[in-house]
C-alpha cells in the first residue's frame, strides 16, 4: 500500500531553511520520512555535517536514486522501506514533506517513538492540532514556502499521546471520562 504524498522535491533554499531552522549540526541524527531522491539527506550530511542521516523511501525508483546520491557520505544511509515499519526513536530531528492528512496520520508514531526535545520539521504542511515552535514563510519565485518546526514535549500540555478514555460506571449507562483530567466526555453512547 502506498502512503504519504506523491514525490514533489523540495528546492535547495527550502531544504537549507528546514535544516537550519531545525538546528541540524554535528550532534544531530536526522531521519527523512519519504526521502524521495535523497536531497535532504545529502544536504544534512554534507552541508550540516550531521552525525547520522537516515532517509526512508518505499518507492524502488526513488530509493535507487537516493542511494546513488548518498553513497559517498559515511554519515548517510538510505533504507528501502515504508517509514511506518522503521523505528525512528534515535532521531533528534525528523524532516517531512507530506500532506496535512499524512502528517496527522503520523502523529502517533512521532509521539510514541521520539524523545522530548526532538524536532519535527515540515515543508508546507503543518501537523493538525500541534502548535509550532517556529513557523517561517518566505517567497521563492512565484510561490510562498512554509517551513514549520515542532518540538516534542515542549507544549502545555506537552505533545504526548494520551491514554485512551476510560469507562467509569455511572448509573445504568457507562460514562466516558478523559483519562488525563477525568472530566466527562459529552458523547452519546448507544446501548444495544
Amino acid at each position: 500500500m502506498t502512503l504519504g504524498a506523491p514525490f514533489y522535491p523540495s528546492s535547495h533554499p527550502v531544504i537549507e531553511k528546514m535544516l537550519s531552522l531545525a538546528g541540524v549540526n554535528a550532534d544531530s541524527t536526522v531521519y527523512d520520512l519519504g526521502c524521495g531522491d535523497g536531497e535532504i539527506v545529502v544536504a544534512a550530511a554534507r552541508n550540516h555535517n550531521a552525525k547520522k542521516v537516515v532517509g526512508i523511501e518505499q518507492d524502488q525508483r526513488l530509493y535507487s536514486i537516493a542511494l546513488r546520491r548518498t553513497w559517498r557520505y559515511k554519515n548517510a544511509t538510505i533504507i528501502h522501506a515504508n517509514y511506518d515499519d522503521v523505528n525512528i526513536s534515535e532521531a533528534s530531528i525528523v524532516t517531512l514533506y507530506q500532506s496535512a492528512t499524512e502528517n496527522a496520520r503520523l502523529k502517533p508514531k512521532l509521539l510514541d517513538e521520539l524523545s522530548d526535545g526532538s524536532r519535527v520539521v515540515s515543508h508546507d504542511f503543518g501537523i493538525p492540532g500541534w502548535r509550532p515552535a517556529t513557523f517561517h514563510t518566505f517567497r521563492e519565485g512565484n510561490h510562498w514556502q512554509r517551513v514549520i518546526v515542532y518540538v516534542i514535549g515542549s507544549q502545555e500540555p506537552p505533545l504526548r499521546r494520551l491514554a485512551p478514555p476510560r469507562l467509569v460506571q455511572q448509573g445504568s449507562a457507562p460514562a466516558v471520562h478523559c483519562s488525563r483530567c477525568l472530566r466527562p466526555i459529552t458523547r452519546a453512547i448507544n446501548e444495544r
